[in-house]
């Protein structure tokens, strides 16, 4: 196992507190950074970093790429309150980060992504939010995982062209609305409650974005179900 702590990276003082102190209590040792040129500086002493994308001597794009340069096996999860587009996630993953997350972030979620690419670096058949779904913008399913349709209690082949915001049981007006601006770019990234066919409720973490389209086509949406930690 990996005895290195997690490199937290952020000059906003409060945010970079409260995230060392979930990774504390959730077992993980944690050094802090608030710039790029220490972020470039610790990332050899880290087992994993925890990038803030805006910084005041650098954005955490550049950071990531250089980092990935020197230690293509370090993983990167990027953190944003600013730049919430899949265009700015597919730039996040071009320059290498493992993972990209919008503030405000739910404990569960950033301590279940850490550990998968923890787990990862050991066991690289690891897989990272593998119960995904690729539905039109309306949600109505075209492509689902079996893990999904495992957590929907129904057939992969039984849930395409069904309607997958149906599943969601709280305030899906604001679901059917909150796709619409997936469409247009914006990403989707909170916890749901999720109704699988002929079982209890579950709370996961939900995660939408548009995938890259030529002009002309259809958008696809692809979604991340992620069960919340117990």
């Amino acid at each position: 196992m990996d005895i290195r702590p997690v490199l937290n990276v952020d000059d906003h003082a409060p945010a970079r507190f409260l995230r060392t102190r979930i990774l504390q209590r959730a077992g993980f040792g944690v050094d802090e950074v608030d710039s790029a040129a220490g972020a470039i500086e610790r990332a050899a002493t880290a087992s994993l970093l925890l990038l803030d994308v805006k910084l005041p001597d650098g954005d955490g794009f550049s950071v990531c790429e250089a980092v990935k340069r020197a230690a293509p096996t370090l993983p990167v999860v990027m953190v944003t309150s600013v730049y919430r587009t899949a265009q700015a996630r597919r730039d996040a993953f071009a320059v290498g980060a493992d993972a990209f997350l919008l503030e405000p972030i739910a404990p569960e979620q950033l301590v279940r992504t850490i550990e998968t690419l923890l787990k990862r670096k050991v066991e690289p058949g690891t897989a990272l939010g593998e119960a995904w779904a690729v539905t039109d913008a309306l949600g109505d399913i075209l492509e689902i995982s079996a893990e999904a349709a495992k957590m929907l209690n129904l057939s992969a082949r039984g849930l395409r062209g069904r309607n997958l915001p149906a599943f969601i049981t709280d305030n899906r007006p604001r679901l059917l609305s909150e796709l619409l601006r997936a469409s247009e770019g914006l990403l989707i990234d909170r916890m749901s409650t999720l109704q699988p066919r002929d079982r209890r409720p579950m709370r996961v973490h939900l995660d939408v974005s548009a995938l890259p389209a030529d002009a002309g086509e259809r958008v696809r949406l692809r979604w991340i179900l992620s069960p919340e930690s117990r």
